[in-house]
């Protein structure tokens, strides 16, 4: 049995493959990822936060990583101070263990799956395993899963048999491969995915592209709320000028947060506004509203979308450059997408379906990752096990060079960072790779060094250069040196004796 943790912005979950999603919450499956202090300083987890003073509670703390904070501010009984943002994550994490525990799940033994962002890189990566391991997790770096991966094995799981062609009135061979796009926004970022399934039963999972945002559930919520306060003016309520505007500010956030919500199933409904802060005042709020709020939102999410398929088409690069597809028509880079997964609690809103639906063509078949898109991550995570997953975006390997019998030491790929950015893409660059270069890197300007790989999984990497094996390959320092890898798995050397090229014959995986 696989158990399976999916610690999300907004909530957190646990799975396995043999119960499914294991409840944590008190009144639904997810435990609230908020985490606070209490009046006498006590450290409150998940629902008992919620009731907390905003400035008590911590709410979306998974952000802190997108965004790179080591501290959040929290109001303590001795006033305002900065608290360190790996030890709540970690005391969120360990309430998460205890809670599964009670409920049968073992999330300290070996094997567990946890989640992350495919947008994020190494060290952020390295960040939450860091303090998942303080919570008593068994875990290391192969055991991080992308996201919007396990959305798609999550659907895969139940429909790998049933696959996209059905939608153009055609039979599917069981072995041909799937062109998904995974569109994941949660509370906190949007990653969008273009996933390759390939293999006996579609069981070999491999990621073209990955590219995200850190705007998703919280960014909608926040632009709701300033509608709201700009019509809480036109009834003369300025919210500026109440006792507490920093209270009625997060009021009004978790006002947005209860009408989008509602919103997802009904056309219209009444604000939840408190009446000691904004007084006897009635607001209703439509559909048609938070799509307007949601579109600009939207405009970005779909560019990121045109930029993960470009990515995906620069693994394959046959009779095209890299400016050629840049430059491709919408219509065009869409026209081969068999199947789009939502998931993510934000892809129950209607408006984000709609919107898909407008750029892809008819055939291509949009349903949710699973009957519930929230709980999608954690029930792919407990599936992972069964399927191969190669990530040729964000190779899971690291590439060193060392010099003088290893006293010498330069990084110059860790694994997970991105072989294309999404601004190069935007910008048309004819040369889309990964490249790092000798001044970049502070080497000598002459003798020789070897080049070493490490892979994150019991799977070598079985990559050359000049016919021999790139771990341990040699190569001559100088001024000129460059080390390049493209999305196609392609590799550049330049060093002291000339131009070297190379490829990556069987990219990682992870099993």
């Amino acid at each position: 049995m696989t158990t399976a943790l999916d610690f999300g912005t907004s909530t957190t979950l646990v799975a396995t493959t043999a119960a499914g999603v294991v409840p944590l919450g008190t009144l639904d499956a997810a435990l609230p990822s908020i985490i606070g202090y209490d009046d006498d300083g006590t450290l409150v987890i998940g629902e008992p936060a919620e009731v907390l003073s905003p400035t008590q509670a911590v709410r979306s703390i998974k952000r802190s990583i997108t965004e790179r904070r080591d501290f959040v501010p929290v109001d303590l009984p001795a006033g305002v101070r900065d608290v360190r943002v790996d030890d709540l994550i970690g005391h969120l994490l360990h309430e998460a263990v205890r809670r599964a525990a009670a409920r049968g799940a073992d999330l300290t033994a070996p094997g567990v799956r946890l989640g992350c962002p495919a947008m994020w890189d190494g060290p952020q990566r390295r960040r939450l395993l860091d303090a998942a391991v303080r919570s008593g997790l068994s875990l290391t770096l192969e055991s991080l899963v992308d996201e919007p991966v396990a959305a798609g094995i999550a659907w895969l799981a139940t429909n790998a048999r049933s696959v996209a062609g059905e939608a153009a009135g055609e039979a599917w061979e069981a072995e041909a491969p799937l062109r998904v796009v995974v569109f994941d926004m949660g509370g906190g970022t949007l990653d969008v995915a273009v996933l390759d399934v390939r293999g006996p039963h579609h069981r070999e999972v491999s990621v073209l592209a990955a590219l995200g945002a850190p705007e998703a559930g919280d960014a909608l919520d926040e632009a709701i709320a300033d509608d709201l306060d700009f019509t809480l003016a036109r009834y003369g309520v300025d919210t500026d000028s109440l006792p507490r505007p920093d209270r009625a500010r997060e009021l009004l956030l978790d006002a947005a947060r209860r009408v989008k919500i509602r919103l997802t199933t009904e056309e219209e409904t009444v604000v939840p506004l408190h009446r000691d802060t904004f007084g006897r005042v009635e607001i209703w709020y439509t559909r048609e509203q938070l799509n307007a709020v949601f579109a600009r939102q939207m405009d970005r999410a779909e560019q990121y979308v045109a930029a993960a398929l470009r990515v995906a088409r620069l693994t394959e690069l046959v009779g095209r450059s890299a400016r050629d597809i840049a430059r491709l028509p919408l219509e065009t880079i869409v026209a081969d997408v068999d199947l789009v997964l939502l998931s993510g609690g934000m892809s129950q809103v209607p408006y984000v379906a709609e919107r898909l639906r407008r750029i892809f063509p008819e055939r291509t078949r949009i349903e949710f990752a699973a009957p519930r898109p929230a709980h999608a991550v954690a029930i792919g995570l407990a599936h992972t096990e069964g399927y191969g997953r190669l990530n040729m975006y964000r190779p899971a390997f690291d590439v060193a060079l060392e010099w003088d019998d290893g006293r010498g030491f330069r990084t110059i790929y860790e694994a997970f960072t991105p072989l294309v950015e999404a601004v190069q893409v935007a910008r048309g660059s004819a040369d889309l790779r990964y490249v790092r270069t000798g001044s970049e890197l502070g080497l000598p300007r002459q003798g020789t060094g070897v080049l070493r790989v490490k892979s994150y999984s019991d799977t070598r990497v079985r990559a050359t250069v000049d016919g021999a094996k790139l771990d341990g390959y040699a190569v001559t320092l100088s001024d000129s040196f460059e080390f390049s890898i493209y999305p196609n798995g392609r590799i550049k050397i330049v060093d002291g004796t000339g131009t070297h090229e190379g490829q990556i014959e069987d990219w990682h995986t992870i099993g």
